[in-house]
């Protein structure tokens, strides 16, 4: 095994480790994080739709398609929910996607 595929195997351990940290702490807080979730994300607010349309299979388009508003719109929540640890971008078979932490 070379020295890259060491580091590799290394972070994907890491990554692994951290993943089953973070559900237990989500299902150790579940309460508070439902009530800041609803304190956050007021219900039949924009930034609730677009949190909801989270699911890790749409692209920004997509999302603005399905409330009827513009890219820069959903965007502008997006990046909002992004620095609020709600959601994080990833690339999912070349496309940019949106998806919940929690």
């Amino acid at each position: 095994m070379s020295k890259d595929e060491k580091v590799i195997k290394l972070l994907e351990e890491n990554r692994s480790i951290l993943e089953e940290i973070r559900a237990i702490l989500t299902i150790s807080n579940h309460e508070k994080l439902e009530d800041m979730k609803k304190e956050l994300l007021p219900k039949d607010s924009v930034k609730k739709k677009i949190y909801d349309l989270c699911d890790g299979t749409k692209t920004t388009t997509e999302m603005a398609q399905a409330i009827g508003k513009d890219n820069s719109y959903v965007n502008s929540y997006l990046s909002i929910l992004r620095r609020e640890g709600f959601i994080k971008s990833v690339e999912k078979e070349g496309r940019q996607v949106h998806e919940q932490i929690f």
